[in-house]
């Protein structure tokens, strides 16, 4: 699970045209940015982050910081546009406040009780993929966290969560 960092630029008003280019171009040298949509640059590690948010300290140009988590390629994600956005390239990222991705892992319990939980999981969940099995990595909304907790008891098997 790709956990990112996202970091929205402010162009500060009364700046001559290009203020903001040379900004490009300092954090095109120093930083390795992984995808971009308008104002938001994400990068990914706290390394990257830092140089990034020095340069537009610096500058002033910090609006919004907040984390992310990258859904990987053939993942469903209805609720997309509640949870995260679709970058201009069309990479999908979920905010992680709002987002929790876990995985029931495969050692745990019998198979079909890891079936029937996630299957009793995916109504409560963000994003999965098509084909659920053990160690699918899943999203469900943050605040349910308890939930799927509490199935995954009912079935006698275990959550494993991510974190950043």
């Amino acid at each position: 699970m790709r956990h990112m960092f996202g970091v929205e630029m402010q162009i500060p008003r009364g700046k001559l045209p290009g203020f903001y280019a040379q900004v490009i171009h300092k954090i095109g040298d120093a930083v390795e940015v992984f995808d971009r949509d308008k104002q938001l640059l994400i990068v990914e590690g706290e390394a990257e982050r830092d140089k990034l948010l020095a340069i537009l300290s610096k500058h002033d140009m910090i609006d919004e910081e907040f984390g992310l988590w990258l859904v990987p390629e053939g993942m469903d994600v209805p609720l997309l546009d509640d949870y995260g956005f679709t970058s201009v390239s069309g990479r999908r990222y979920l905010y992680d406040h709002l987002a929790a991705p876990f995985a029931v892992p495969d050692q745990a319990g019998a198979e079909k009780d890891r079936w029937a939980a996630l299957e009793q999981m995916r109504e409560h969940l963000i994003g999965c993929p098509e084909k659920l099995d053990g160690g699918s990595v899943c999203f469900a909304d943050a605040s349910q966290r308890e939930l799927i907790e509490r199935i995954a008891k009912a079935f006698q098997v275990s959550v494993e969560w991510h974190s950043a």
